[in-house]
């Protein structure tokens, strides 16, 4: 009896877990730090997203309400081609560069199960990162200039 409820449990997750992926959503996320808080955005391949600041590493925590938008389908559609024609997201070059301790963050892109490197330590070579990193500054700027900070 119990091993029928499991394998029937199972059964309704691996459907819903498929459902999940076909959605096809990326997560931009600014890791924060000491003195900043970082933020996710999560965009939906329709052009939906939703931007939710994260709290800084020491500090208050955020207060404030998660903020949708949608973006233009151009964007969204070309954010989306150009995390495929990145992928394998793990391939792209990892770049190091010298931040602040108090101030320093990171930028990445989460899709399909994988994440970029850091994109605010670009390779000024690699154009899928380039262009990646430019979409995200694209985005970004959309929730930027409707909320009070990012």
């Amino acid at each position: 009896m119990i091993v029928a409820a499991v394998l029937l449990g199972y059964a309704l997750l691996v459907p819903l877990a498929a459902i999940a992926q076909s959605r096809g959503e990326a997560v931009i996320v600014n890791s924060g730090s000491t003195n900043t808080a970082g933020f996710r955005i999560v965009i939906g391949e329709n052009g939906d997203a939703q931007y939710t600041v994260m709290p800084r590493r020491f500090g208050p925590p955020a207060q404030s309400e998660p903020v949708r938008r949608k973006l233009p389908e151009a964007l969204a559609q070309r954010f989306f081609s150009h995390l495929d024609s990145a992928k394998p997201l793990a391939n792209l070059p990892h770049e190091r560069c010298a931040k602040s301790a108090s101030f320093g963050t990171s930028l990445t892109i989460e899709f399909g199960g994988e994440r970029t490197p850091d994109l605010s330590c670009p390779d000024p070579q690699d154009p899928h990162i380039q262009t990646l990193m430019r979409d995200a500054e694209e985005i970004t700027k959309i929730f930027q200039t409707s909320t009070s900070r990012p």
